[in-house]
Parts: C-alpha cells; sequence; structure tokens
C-alpha cells in the first residue's frame, strides 16, 4: 500500500469478527426499478488483508443518498481516519492529513493503489448488485461486480445485514455489523 493508514481506508466500509454465523442470503438480486437508495447508520468491526497483511479496527458508518461518512477506530475507540463523501467530492482524514478526489474511487486509488467502490457498497450491503454496472453470479450464488466477488450475510432473526464480505486478487475485506438504524425513503 502507498501509505500506512491505507489498510484503514478500506476499513472503513468492511470489517469481520467474531460473531454468529448468520443465515447466508445467496440470491442477492439485481435492483428492482422502485428499488431506493435509503439512508442508514451502522457500526461495526472490519477485516482487511491485503497481499498477506492483515489489519482489523472499528467503524461508524452513515449512508444517505447524496453521501457518506465513515469513521474508522482503534480497538479503544480512537478516530484514525474519516473519509466524506458528497455531491462535490470526496475527503480522507488521516495522520493529520486531509487529501481531496473527485470521488472516493479515485482517491483510494491514489492512496492504497487500488480503487474502493465505497458508492456501491450501499447496494451490496442491502444484497443487491449497484445499478449501472454489469453484474453476474458465482455458482455458489455470490455477487461479482467491479471486480469484488460479495457475499452478503444476515441475521436469521431480523434479515438485517450481519456480514459483507468482499474478495478480489490479492485482497480480502470482511465487515461484521453489530448496530443498524435504517431511515427509510418516502413513499411516493
Amino acid at each position: 500500500m502507498k501509505y500506512q493508514y491505507g489498510w484503514l481506508v478500506a476499513g472503513l466500509l468492511l470489517l469481520a469478527g467474531c460473531a454468529s454465523t448468520p443465515e447466508v442470503n445467496s440470491s442477492m438480486q439485481a435492483p428492482a426499478a422502485n428499488l431506493r437508495d435509503e439512508s442508514f447508520e451502522t457500526s461495526g468491526r472490519l477485516a482487511v488483508n491485503y497481499q498477506g497483511k492483515g489489519e482489523v479496527a472499528s467503524f461508524d458508518w452513515q449512508h444517505a443518498p447524496g453521501g457518506d461518512q465513515l469513521d474508522v477506530k482503534t480497538p479503544i475507540g480512537t478516530t484514525v481516519a474519516s473519509l466524506t463523501r458528497t455531491a462535490q467530492g470526496v475527503t480522507l482524514k488521516a495522520n493529520g492529513r486531509e487529501q481531496y478526489a473527485a470521488d472516493v474511487e479515485t482517491l483510494t486509488e491514489a492512496t492504497l493503489g487500488w480503487p474502493l467502490p465505497l458508492s456501491n457498497l450501499a447496494w451490496w450491503v442491502r444484497g443487491h448488485a449497484a445499478p449501472g454496472w454489469p453484474a453476474r453470479y458465482a455458482d455458489d450464488g455470490r455477487l461479482q461486480q467491479q471486480g469484488w466477488l460479495i457475499r452478503n450475510t444476515r441475521d436469521a432473526d431480523t434479515q438485517l445485514p450481519r456480514r459483507l464480505e468482499l474478495e478480489r486478487e490479492g485482497m480480502s475485506i470482511r465487515l461484521v455489523f453489530s448496530r443498524w438504524q435504517w431511515q427509510p425513503a418516502p413513499q411516493p
């Protein structure tokens, strides 16, 4: 990775941990024409393994149709990286520095050496392929989109997202969610 905090940016979105294993939602779907991007807040743990090196952190993620706020924290709760995405662009604050770009993919490509698809993560976590991108499904039901192999796991009782796993060559990212707050879009 280009910078020491590179895994933190990835970790802002993804996590793994010692949670109970819920049932897998192996039928990720393309978004229905009437499916809307909905606001939510979530937090949990993430694990990133990049070229054989692994890191673990916790995260807080607030998503709205127009943007995201993602904070990555140490095990004791200190924020070490903060990513803000708006219609005007994206800002990364880490190690006392601020970096800007037009989109998350451009910023993460420059800082990490690979693009992190934050804008599509909100679709994947809800069990849908992101609209506007080619997608296909592996034999085991995992979604393949934007170079990622994606598995979405839901809690058997609440049907809320419990775990999201993303894999691509040389990298894996796992998010384990501990808290959810949905803010459904108003119906027409």
